[in-house]
């Protein structure tokens, strides 16, 4: 009995000094790695290059001469066809005036309306709620350039913060108020007369108050055969800018412009193909497609691009600096020391998942001196074929703010990092 006792304490403590063994080296390792870590984040690079150039429009400029003024468009507001643009008065009191009138009438609109619908439900909290909605909508609009319902919706606002008002004060108060209105409205509609000249929108367009002498320089038809020769020509001889201008209006559909570019950046710029613009003046990028490409001139090669889409903040635009995007990716940026191959010939890069470092595959879409943009690779079979990834699988995949690897010694898939 004693002899057994003796060789199963012998065994046991063999058993114990090996666990102490393995958890010693264990440790030893993760503690004396020299880990580096980096973060990942979302990136898109691109791939780009730099000019300056210029719109090319259709142009009408109006005038007229005047001493006060007063534009009813926004910047690159649609207007029709007989459309009031502008008003002349006769005299800076004459413009107070009709200003006075033009507000007592809106108001007395939006009082009336309000009178209209007394019979609907006037629910506080629903007209909060309506409120915040017109709020959003129309910062929605001023943040996009989309100003052609502007006004609307701001009449809108008006009303609806009227209506909050009467809920409050009652059916009596309102219709005092709409009497209130109405007596303003006489009263001024009596003192103006005719106080003032309608310049009106000869043919539908875009309004923009920037009057620069290139609206019969820079048109479509100037485009035609442009080289970069011409186009260093046009853009050193704008025109007089007439002293009597009252804006503009822009009359072609969409938008071109013309820049000049070294052959070398031309490699990936090709007839009919998209790109997209990023213009120096905002804050938007717009896709566009290649409509010209001019021969070579002295090194130098004109680009015409072109979007059906005419966007209301482009129209005050001319001269502007521009990067043509050719192409982009997006995924994980990380440096490139994070990525290895492993036995099999794996790209792929160790995540650190609780305390352990776990191999993840990836994909390489996007490099650069110091860091690739990388996606997690899709789940292969034995086959190499795509296999559905299992719940867990999909659940641990590569996500912004996971802590990657970059530097270590002896890293395994399981090892222990913290």
């Amino acid at each position: 009995m004693k002899q057994g006792n003796l060789i199963l304490r012998i065994l046991i403590g063999v058993l114990f000094a090996g666990i102490l063994a393995y958890f010693g080296i264990y440790f030893w390792n993760a503690f004396t790695a020299n880990t580096g870590t980096a973060t990942l984040y979302t990136y898109t690079a691109e791939e780009r290059v730099s000019s300056k150039g210029y719109f090319f429009r259709n142009e009408t400029v109006l005038s007229q001469q005047s001493e006060t003024a007063e534009v009813l468009c926004a910047e690159g507001e649609k207007v029709g066809n007989g459309d009031e643009v502008v008003r002349i008065y006769s005299s800076a009191e004459d413009y107070k005036v009709q200003k006075e009138l033009d507000e007592a009438k809106a108001e007395l609109q939006s009082l009336n309306y309000i009178l209209s619908r007394t019979g609907d439900a006037s629910d506080t909290m629903e007209l909060d709620g309506d409120i915040v909605d017109t709020f959003t909508s129309l910062q929605a609009m001023v943040s996009s350039g989309q100003l052609t319902d502007l006004r609307n919706e701001g009449n809108e606002l008006r009303s609806l913060i009227f209506r909050r008002d009467y809920t409050y004060n009652g059916a009596d108060t309102l219709n005092q108020r709409i009497a209130d209105a109405q007596a303003k409205v006489d009263e001024l509609s009596a003192r103006v007369g005719a106080s003032y000249e309608s310049v009106t929108a000869p043919e539908a367009g875009l309004y923009s108050a920037n009057v620069d002498g290139y609206e019969g320089i820079m048109t479509l038809e100037a485009l035609d055969g442009i080289t970069p020769s011409a186009l260093s020509e046009m853009a050193g001889a704008p025109g007089a800018v007439d002293d009597a201008a009252l804006g503009k209006l822009i009359t072609n559909s969409g938008w071109y412009f013309a820049c000049n570019l070294s052959e070398a950046d031309t490699k990936n710029i090709h007839t009919e193909s998209n790109v997209k613009l990023r213009f120096a003046d905002s804050a938007r990028i717009y896709t566009a497609q290649v409509q010209y490409m001019s021969s070579a001139e002295d090194g130098m090669v004109t680009a015409v691009f072109h979007s059906k889409n005419y966007a209301p903040q482009l129209a005050g635009l001319r001269n502007q600096s521009v990067e043509i995007i050719t192409g982009t990716a997006t995924g994980f940026r990380t440096p490139k020391r994070a990525v290895r191959v492993d036995e099999n010939g794996q790209l792929g890069i160790f995540r650190i998942s609780g305390a352990q470092a776990r191999w993840v595959p990836v994909t390489i879409l996007w490099e650069e001196e110091e860091y690739y943009i990388i996606k997690q690779a899709p789940k292969l079979d034995e086959e190499g074929n795509p296999a559905e990834e299992t719940q867990y699988e999909k659940a641990a995949r590569l996500r912004e703010g996971n802590t990657v690897i970059v530097t270590g010694d002896h890293l395994y898939d399981g090892k222990v990092v913290d």
